[in-house]
């Protein structure tokens, strides 16, 4: 079964996902032949990661997606040497751009351990100063006759469904070119990696990765009249309620934006097998530069 519209669910549609360059309109050029994919996100160089081509944004700095992503392989590592269970939350704040040339030192700690609830904190810092932190909530299971039983069979077929092509392509590989995307009816986009986003144990960075893509593929101005100029978000949130079932993670967004500079986006997570939680993301909204009148 589908996602339907629900009340302000903005139609997903592909030059939202993948701008037109300035000036043209999205129908006025095929797609261009798709860049080879690289290998990886970061590189590690002893306790340092380097960012590769794939993680970075649209802007000059890394994706927000592959941030959150460093963050929570790092805080489930640490809950998985503890035995802290399943995760449940996620909560990322990004601090300050973090660039190419950046080399990032990431760790996580014990916040709060507990019986069945658990804390980690994991942090990206960068010549000794704090760039993206995250908090991220572990449960351990149990086991409540009465409740329904978790689902056992697949809801959705996303290599179903047609690949999303982009009508125009930057010059430059980013973290775009890391995911396999796929358009749904009802305005579901399915999302994968077509590089390792984390050990197959984890289950957070694939989730994340989809996640923060919430505001930009449900822009309610579109693309071809923007009253915004960027919309970057300062911070990430997820909950689920199961952990997700294979590689693919479904994402319903839409977005809310107000005249006074600010907005949110939220979404409905899903995998093959059906919902898995919520993510929200507050945006920034920034103006286009005032035009001057010519001097004479």
């Amino acid at each position: 079964m589908n996602h339907t519209n629900r009340g302000g669910f903005a139609d997903v549609k592909v030059e939202r996902l993948f701008p037109p360059h300035a000036g043209e309109a999205a129908e006025a050029a095929p797609p261009e032949t798709a860049l080879p994919p690289a290998e990886g996100l970061f590189a590690r160089d002893g306790e340092d990661y380097l960012p590769l081509p794939l993680s970075h944004g649209p802007f000059d700095a890394l994706h927000g997606g592959a941030i959150g992503g460093l963050l929570a392989n790092a805080a489930e590592a640490l809950a998985a040497r503890e035995d802290m269970g399943t995760p449940i939350a996620a909560h990322i704040q990004f601090l300050r751009p973090l660039k190419s040339d950046h080399r990032l030192i990431v760790f996580a700690e014990v916040a709060q351990p507990g019986r069945r609830l658990n804390l980690v904190d994991a942090f990206i810092e960068v010549e000794g100063a704090l760039r993206a932190e995250g908090r991220f909530t572990f449960a351990r299971d149990i086991d409540i006759p009465g409740l329904a039983e978790l689902p056992n069979a697949p809801q959705h077929d996303p290599l179903s469904f047609p690949v999303i092509e982009p009508p125009h392509r930057p010059g430059r590989t980013w973290f775009k070119d890391a995911l396999e995307w796929r358009e749904a009816p009802g305005g579901t986009v399915w999302i994968r990696g077509l590089t390792e986003l984390g050990p197959e144990a984890h289950a957070l960075p694939r989730v994340i990765a989809a996640a923060d893509w919430s505001a930009g593929i449900s822009r309610p101005d579109g693309w071809s009249r923007p009253r915004a100029a960027a919309f970057p978000n300062s911070a990430l949130s997820v909950n689920l309620w199961r952990r997700p079932i294979g590689d693919w993670i479904g994402l319903t967004p839409r977005s809310r934006w107000g005249r006074t500079g600010f907005g949110m986006a939220e979404a409905i997570l899903s995998d093959s097998h059906g919902e898995i939680g919520a993510a929200t993301m507050p945006v920034i909204l920034l103006p286009f530069p005032e035009k001057t009148a010519p001097t004479a």
